[in-house]
């Protein structure tokens, strides 16, 4: 079976795990003394909640010192349902997800859900007392960290705000899918990052990022490395490149808002011989997309540009030449 198709055959249980009739949510509350949940498929050490079985989970509750780990078998879907969730930890993530096939994450209606992180990563890595590849084992890089595909997604306005003091915002060293919701992400380095691919198709989701924006990495694979958007109002503020990816960045709807510091989107994985990047395209099929940087606005090997996109670069409108 294809990949491709064996993600959407996951993702179609996960949705079912959180919407179809007769599944029941099970309920987990945090506290700063403890968590309170008697639930089969999770395991409870202090503060730490590790969830190791398929299921639908609402979590709620606040804790100034605790964190969720989602360690399930392969092949089966969590749906993680946040309820006024307000998660802060100084020693590791929020969230990592170490192991399973599909996670989403569900944003409940008309709640606000807080995961913030202040532990050292960063200032470990730069002091060259690990290195970051080393720190991984022990210490993830994001706010919210997934070894699997990772889905977020919203009951109707239910909002997810993720403050990284210490690294990344959002990661997926797999596949980043965002649906709804209203998401915002400060975060010193990376803002959001998924490894195959980032795809956004609706919600409001704001980045802050002090590097790289929304970005995709996968150079490895083919066809794999890049980014789609499909809708929603996206707003990036980056302090390197707003939007990076190694193969391509796709705009096919939405309202999207880039401010960089430095390049606004950036495609591309090899450099040609005269020092400029190659190997990358970017596709303005529809939506509209507003850059506004301090060095160049659009960097790829291959443009298209469609009548159905309107597209302004620092304030003037984009014809397909810088």
């Amino acid at each position: 079976m294809k990949r491709g198709l064996f993600l959407l055959l996951l993702l179609a249980a996960a949705l079912c795990l959180g919407g179809c009739g007769g599944t029941e949510e099970k309920l987990i509350t945090f506290s700063d003394t403890g968590i309170q949940s008697d639930l089969v498929g999770v395991a409870i050490n202090g503060t730490t909640l590790t969830i190791n079985q398929a299921g639908t989970y609402m979590v709620t509750g606040t804790c100034k010192e605790g964190n969720i780990i989602v360690d399930a078998p392969e092949g089966k879907a969590i749906d993680l349902v946040l309820n006024d969730l307000n998660l802060t930890c100084s020693t590791t993530a929020p969230i990592t997800i170490k192991s399973g096939s599909m996670v989403v994450l569900t944003l409940k209606e008309k709640t606000q859900n807080i995961l913030t992180d202040n532990h050292a990563y960063s200032e470990t890595v730069e002091q060259g007392e690990q290195t970051a590849e080393t720190l991984l084992e022990t210490i993830p890089d994001a706010a919210i960290s997934s070894k699997c595909p990772l889905m977020i997604r919203a009951n109707g306005d239910g909002k997810l705000v993720v403050n990284a003091n210490s690294y990344n915002g959002i990661v997926s060293s797999d596949t980043l899918t965002i649906e709804s919701g209203v998401i915002n992400v400060t975060a010193k380095n990376h803002g959001i990052r998924g490894k195959d691919y980032v795809l956004i198709s609706g919600g409001v989701v704001t980045v802050k990022a002090g590097e790289d924006g929304i970005k995709s990495t996968n150079t490895e694979r083919a066809g794999l490395g890049y980014i789609n958007f499909k809708g929603g109002v996206i707003n990036i503020q980056a302090g390197d490149e707003a939007v990076f990816a190694p193969r391509s960045v796709n705009f096919s709807g939405g309202t999207i808002t880039i401010k960089s510091k430095n390049k606004g989107i950036k495609v591309g994985s090899k450099t040609n011989a005269d020092g400029s990047l190659g190997g990358g395209t970017i596709n303005f099929l529809a939506g509209i997309i507003d850059i506004t940087s301090s060095d160049d606005a659009i960097i790829a090997e291959k443009q298209v540009l469609q009548k159905e996109a309107l597209v302004t670069t620092n304030g003037k409108e984009y014809t397909g030449k810088q």
